[in-house]
């Protein structure tokens, strides 16, 4: 064989995979331009329409001090990274609990000086009565006190406590 046969074969059989190569490469640059460029989906529903009314039930429900649940919790957030605090805040997710129940939950981390903190905000809804439950103790801070579950044992808590300085006091 000569060389001239071989530099002829070469370029033939190399420009295939070439070409496979440079074109995969492509399609992964053109899918992860797609991907970073389009916003990611913040919201988990479930394929039930009712879903997304038990989520407009508790973003738009009364909080303690700011306007809506989401607002006072949106303010909690820019606080904290007003603060510095890293943190990475969860998307707003739907799970169905029974026909007209659903659990709509949000989390955030929050970077300590150790290890992350996660808290887990969570309300149970029922879209057909309609009512607005707290199940999570950091949602219990951005609820109204009149939402906020009973105190556990709340019936054995005596209402008058005297101290037992008191009890000794003659007259």
């Amino acid at each position: 064989m000569e060389p001239s046969d071989i530099s002829e074969k070469a370029p033939a059989s190399l420009s295939f995979p070439k070409l496979v190569a440079f074109l995969l490469a492509v399609v992964l640059c053109a899918g992860l331009w797609w991907y970073s460029t389009n916003p990611a989906r913040k919201v988990y529903l479930p394929d039930d329409p009712q879903a997304q009314v038990a989520l407009e039930l508790v973003k738009h429900h009364a909080a303690r001090k700011d306007g809506t649940v989401e607002q006072a919790l949106s303010i909690m957030l820019d606080q904290l990274r007003a603060e510095g605090v890293t943190l990475h805040e969860g998307d707003w997710r739907v799970a169905s609990q029974g026909e007209d129940t659903y659990v709509v939950s949000k989390i955030v981390r929050e970077k300590g000086s150790v290890e992350w903190i996660e808290r887990e905000f969570a309300w149970r809804v029922n879209v057909k009565e309609p009512w607005v439950k707290v199940i999570s103790l950091a949602a219990q801070g951005l609820m109204p006190f009149e939402n906020l579950p009973p105190l556990p044992h709340g019936s054995e808590i005596s209402r008058m406590v005297t101290p037992s300085w008191m009890a000794m006091r003659p007259g």
